[in-house]
């Protein structure tokens, strides 16, 4: 008989490193596909508190490096290519687009694994570690390479970055639980969300699977008694956070603000580059029927580059040549011969001859009834790569056969908040910021009309007709929710093609084109309704990114404290 003491437990082997190869390809495509279906075209936005569970599974893994790393990066090209398939329809060359988002994006989820795991080896667990790191890269990809704040005095700011498809943003319609945006962005929204895809992830691969291969460098499993400590505080945050949410949304009813009509047409792409006879038709057939309601709104919003009218103007004391002078005074006579009715904001392109040169803006253009016409103007800030400027379009000028265009489409970026101010039928006065397209996809542009001098609601006008009826349009308006949110002002959504909306200062729709977001796109409407007038505030404007601050700094705090485990 064997002199070896006993204890009673079965010895297992350690599992062969080879044979999880398959384990850790089926965590990768399985995390791949829970977090595409938690947004649109599925929407399934409860998968968001568990999608990232398996992929966490490559962090604590004892497979080698390369392994994890190339798991990561090709399920991440999986995810990339399924959530962001709608930009190829925009265009033939939208197709190299695609495939940079495909290769590129998955570079970030790899900086996200690395620092998961720079803070596990520590011993921070995932519950603590996730939020960080997701939250950090978050922000830095929404401004990655040239959108950071700090590169402004250096004269490389340049508005840019991808913010869609942020984890927070699955939870669009779980409404209690996303009103704590108002102090903290969808960055707050997002660290609460990935906070329950690490609590679930320690209790898995602490206490569920027991045969996967850890790496020796993770201090798993962890005590049972910390676990239970981890579940405690992550569900007092969660039940904070919807009583928080509840107590926003018991409130008196909204004060009814202006009438507000936004036009939506359906005028394809192609079509629309044409600027003929048709667009202008559409949407001036539009514009009647929406004067003959009654009764007739205080504001008419077109969506943007849907007048096909430029408008020019010349700058104080400069000379332009003859071919721009004339070219003002066809485009000055056309908007003479267009009678408004009621003050309307048109989005078109502005040229301005300053400088001894033409600027070519994205705009919005308020046009007023009466000999006063022209009101201020809006000129985008947020400029998108190759469909309006070519990134160093100068330097390397053969990136120019990149844009959807066969003509030079190149404008440059605006910069100043704009107050549109108009009367409604009662005399009084409302005020309004302007989001155009994708800039209400990022925070700091809305957040700016609310911070200093606010104005009483928002509008957002986007062409959304090149994507022709993809799931780009239910997520665009997803995300416009959050920054009704975030400013508890309203939002005024014009789209071509759709999905046009009115949408209350909670995030919650008021007017859409039919019952259901599907129906809503790719059909011709008019969505009106009286704009629902907040008069609290929120603390997100004043803040800013403030969370993304916290967990940057948390991270690289507990990075430099803590030794890692060898």
């Amino acid at each position: 008989m064997s002199s070896e003491k006993t204890t009673g437990h079965a010895i297992h082997p350690p599992p062969c490193l080879e044979s999880t190869a398959g384990y850790l390809w089926l965590a990768g495509l399985g995390s791949a596909v829970l977090t595409w279906a938690a947004f649109f075209p599925i929407d399934a936005g409860p998968l968001g508190f568990v999608a990232l569970v398996p992929w966490l599974g490559l962090a604590v893994t004892a497979a080698r490096r390369r392994t994890r790393y190339a798991v990561a990066y090709l399920t991440g090209m999986l995810l990339s290519a399924l959530t962001t398939q709608w930009v190829r329809v925009a265009h033939p060359m939208m197709y190299l687009a695609w495939l940079a988002f495909t290769l590129v994006l998955p570079l970030f989820g790899l900086v996200v694994l690395a620092g998961v795991r720079a803070l596990l080896v520590r011993g921070v667990p995932l519950t603590v570690a996730l939020p960080l790191t997701l939250v950090t890269l978050d922000y830095v990809r929404a401004h990655f390479p040239f959108g950071f704040p700090f590169l402004e005095p250096l004269g490389l700011y340049q508005r840019i970055g991808f913010g869609w498809y942020f984890l927070g943003y699955s939870q669009h319609a779980f409404v209690p639980f996303i009103q704590s945006a108002d102090l903290g962005g969808v960055y707050l929204v997002t660290a609460l969300t990935a906070a329950v895809n690490g609590l679930l992830a320690d209790w898995l691969w602490s206490r569920g699977i027991r045969r996967w291969p850890l790496d020796p460098a993770v201090p798993l499993p962890w005590p049972h008694r910390r676990l239970v400590g981890l579940t405690l505080a992550v569900g007092f945050v969660m039940l904070t956070n919807l009583a928080y949410g509840l107590y926003r949304l018991q409130h008196p009813p909204f004060e009814e603000g202006p009438l507000v009509t936004a036009l939506q047409g359906v005028i394809p792409q192609d079509v629309k580059n044409e600027r003929d006879e048709s667009l202008i038709r559409a949407y001036r057939d539009l514009h009647q029927q929406a004067l003959q309601q009654q009764p007739p709104p205080d504001l008419i919003v077109w969506p943007e580059t849907c007048c096909p009218v430029d408008y020019c103007e010349i700058a104080p004391g400069e000379t332009p040549p003859n071919s721009f002078a004339e070219y003002t005074r066809l485009c000055r006579r056309a908007f003479e011969r267009f009678q408004p009715g009621v003050p309307t904001l048109l989005g078109l392109n502005a040229l301005i001859w300053q400088q001894g040169r033409q600027y070519k803006y994205n705009s919005a253009l308020l046009v007023q009834p009466g000999p006063e016409r022209f009101g201020p103007r809006y000129d985008k800030m947020h400029l998108v790569p190759f469909g309006e400027y070519v990134p160093f379009g100068e330097t390397l000028p053969f990136l120019r056969r990149l844009t959807p265009y066969d003509y030079d489409y190149v404008c440059v970026p605006g910069t100043n908040w704009t107050r549109f101010r108009f009367a409604d039928r009662y005399g009084q006065v409302w005020s309004f910021g302007c989001l155009i397209c994708y800039e209400d996809t990022d925070p700091d542009l809305a957040r700016r009309y609310v911070a200093t001098e606010p104005v009483d609601f928002l509008v957002n006008i986007s062409n959304d007709g090149w994507f022709d009826g993809t799931e780009e349009h239910e997520q665009h308006l997803a995300i416009c929710r959050f920054r009704a949110l975030e400013t508890r002002r309203s939002i005024v959504r014009a789209v071509n093609m759709g999905i046009s909306a009115v949408i209350d200062p909670d995030g919650q729709l008021v007017a859409l084109p039919a019952c259901q977001w599907s129906r809503s796109k790719k059909v011709e409407a008019l969505v009106t309704a009286s704009v629902p007038i907040d008069g609290r505030r929120a603390l997100y404007p004043y803040l800013g990114d403030w969370v993304p601050a916290l967990t940057s700094l948390s991270w690289l705090l507990l990075a430099v404290a803590l030794p890692a485990r060898r």
